[in-house]
């Protein structure tokens, strides 16, 4: 009897212990994956909002070169000073976006990019402010060669340094990742070692957890990946790229209650513009890209979606509109791609104008990629009927 009493104190004692070590180990579990969901989260939300913010500020540089020149090539009055406000405007914009990128916090490498950035950009500073200033006075003497010979290479340093100060914090934020997963790891394998003391119903737990936990890890990376900015935005224009603009198809298709609602895409191709790459090089290539984007932004409405589909390919998709509308816009957006240009060293560098495809749908049972291959196939028939058009894919008519 004092046997079975004494055996079942020791089953029951055991058991305690066996659940205690169970608990802990549940708890460990829950604990450490807080821990590394909660790293992972910061890592990744810290790193969206500072590429976000480079990004930004070097769109609102590239933005204030522009507003600079075309101050200068503005013969309206009025207008000028319209453009000298958005100038001014621009650099507490940037001033924001600065405090902000120092508040989020900075490596020693990317202290030293950015560092180095800033020289560049208080010489830009002074080239520009000194620029406008005569621009204002009426004073256009050698302001073409200032700008050509004195802002534009050093704009383009900044860009460059704004690229490796992207490239910086990519690195660094794939390191910290690295080590979190090491951390992970580590915390896996601490986890493995304590189920071993339990017994094999312990052991099924643990794999059971383990399972959760590989799951959950992959669910949290493939999370990440969704959200990050380079899945759904163009690295160069900062537009969206076409895996965003099939998304929105997508969320246009499933919210659309009206099933006769009629929607459009217009595929833009920009003519004739290789010869820029190999006259004047990628970069001045890429400044030209970017020009080009931000006149496109300029052409669609709050609700339509511009998207870089590649190369010197875009893509619009417009919300509720018809072929009417659809070609009026495709035809204002072709006249100022048409008018658009960049001068450097004495050169205007322009395209012979933009191909627009134009193809109208419905969504009900509309297929992204049918959509996208018929507009493009209109774009191609602009060209081939010589280019600077817009061109109907036959169901639109």
């Amino acid at each position: 009897m004092k046997k079975t009493i004494k055996s079942s104190r020791i089953i029951i004692i055991n058991s305690v212990l066996m659940l205690c070590l169970i608990t802990l180990l549940i708890v460990q579990n829950i604990y450490f994956l807080n821990k590394n969901n909660t790293t992972l989260s910061i890592i990744d939300d810290v790193y969206n909002r500072k590429i976000d913010v480079v990004m930004l500020m070097a769109k609102v540089v590239r933005e204030r070169s522009l507003n600079m020149v075309m101050m200068y090539f503005s013969d309206d009055p009025w207008e000028q000073d319209k453009i000298f406000i958005q100038f001014h405007k621009l650099k507490l914009v940037y001033l924001k976006l600065n405090k902000e990128l120092k508040k989020l916090g900075l490596s020693d490498n990317e202290k030293n990019i950015f560092n180095d950035m800033l020289e560049k950009l208080n010489t830009a500073e002074l080239i520009q402010i000194d620029i406008v200033e005569r621009i204002q006075s009426g004073e256009n003497k050698n302001i073409q060669d200032d700008i050509s010979k004195k802002d534009f290479p050093i704009e383009m340093e900044i860009l460059e340094n704004f690229d490796a100060l992207i490239g910086a914090i990519r690195k660094n934020t794939d390191i910290a990742r690295i080590d979190a997963k090491k951390q992970y790891q580590n915390i896996i394998f601490l986890i493995a070692l304590l189920a071993i003391l339990v017994l094999f119903v312990a052991l099924y737990l643990i794999k059971k957890s383990l399972r959760q936990i590989v799951k959950l890890e992959s669910d949290l990376i493939h999370h990440a990946e969704t959200l990050s900015w380079d899945a759904t935005h163009d690295a160069l224009t900062n537009v969206y790229n076409r895996r965003w603009l099939e998304h929105k198809f997508e969320l246009m298709r499933e919210e659309n209650d009206a099933e006769d609602a009629t929607h459009s895409l217009l595929y833009i191709d920009l003519d004739e513009f290789k010869p820029i790459n190999d006259n004047y090089g990628h970069v001045t290539g890429d400044h030209f890209l970017c020009g080009i984007t931000r006149e496109l932004e300029q052409c669609i409405r709050q609700n339509d979606t511009l998207a870089r589909m590649g190369g010197d390919e875009f893509a619009i998709l417009l919300e509720n509109c018809n072929v009417e509308k659809a070609t009026a816009i495709a035809e204002y957006l072709i006249s100022r791609v048409k008018k658009f240009h960049l001068t450097i060293d004495d050169n205007k560098i322009s395209i012979a104008g933009c191909s627009v495809g134009i193809n109208t749908f419905q969504t009900q049972g509309a297929d992204f990629v049918e959509i996208v291959k018929q507009a493009d196939s209109a774009c191609y028939e602009a060209k081939n009927n010589g280019k600077n058009r817009f061109y109907l894919f036959p169901s639109s008519s």
